[in-house]
């Protein structure tokens, strides 16, 4: 679908209402957290954050920390900055539109550099290179990305997410790009069912109905809705086949250090 003004702006009626931008839960976001090596991290950069659920889960979680989060698209930008000002962290949380690919700190200057659901646009090699500058010594990276489950998907989910994602593999596969980029993954999991549904699918069924009633005659929403749709039927009748995963990783070079 070209994503003419029009576009984004029924995509969004979709997309950009939910809590978050994509599966998970402040559970996982705080069980990666916990996996990470080295001290405390001080400066965080939270890529692609979307609508901030991560972020506030971060600020939450790391007290005195400041974080700077950014995404590429306004509304979200928006929505994140009121709610972290709702949560009352807006003194060390600061959102704002910008590119992951060019994200504006100084060279080595974050602890931790955070991508929940985003870092697919880059590519996990390309997105690590581009982002090992910016850490700190003993900085670490922490990344969503979608994985197989099975070595042998059926043949209907595993077009139509080729069709969408051709660099997606497993997790052996997410781990040898890891190391190709000079990193090495310090810890991993697969997010389970309830985070596809709880705060992205579930929520979305009621944004496609919304969306339904009000733009009945709107070929673009029809567009939308059918995509959406079948997003959300393909993941019930083959969630035991792909998730997401997290994965937490540092550069190979950093000194090996035991977990907090």
């Amino acid at each position: 679908m070209d994503l003419d003004d029009h576009a984004i702006e029924v995509f969004l009626e979709v997309y950009g209402t939910l809590s978050r931008a994509g599966p998970g839960a402040d559970e996982h976001t705080l069980r990666a957290l916990d996996a990470l090596p080295g001290a405390t991290p001080q400066a965080v950069l939270d890529l692609g954050c979307g609508p901030g659920a991560q972020t506030l889960a971060l600020a939450g979680a790391l007290p005195d920390a400041h974080v700077l989060a950014l995404d590429l698209l306004p509304t979200l930008v928006a929505t994140a900055e009121d709610r972290v000002n709702a949560a009352g962290v807006g003194e060390r949380v600061e959102v704002v539109v910008g590119d992951m690919a060019a994200a504006p700190v100084e060279p080595a200057s974050q602890d931790l550099i955070w991508c929940e659901g985003a870092i697919y646009f880059l590519g996990v090699a390309e997105a690590l290179r581009t982002w090992r500058p910016l850490l700190r010594p003993g900085g670490a990276v922490a990344f969503t990305e979608p994985i197989w489950l099975v070595d042998e998907p059926d043949a209907e989910v595993c077009d139509w997410w080729l069709s969408n994602y051709p660099a997606l593999t497993d997790d052996p596969g997410v781990r040898n790009q890891v190391e190709a980029a000079g990193f090495r993954t310090v810890d991993s999991f697969p997010l389970p069912a309830s985070a596809w549904w709880d705060e992205y699918y579930e929520p979305m069924l009621d944004r496609i109905d919304e969306l339904r009633e009000r733009r009945p005659d709107d070929p673009v929403a029809h567009e939308v809705i059918g995509a959406a749709e079948a997003e959300i039927d393909f993941h019930r009748r083959f969630s035991d086949q792909y998730s997401y995963a997290f994965y937490v990783v540092e550069p190979a070079t950093a000194v090996m250090s035991s977990p907090r």
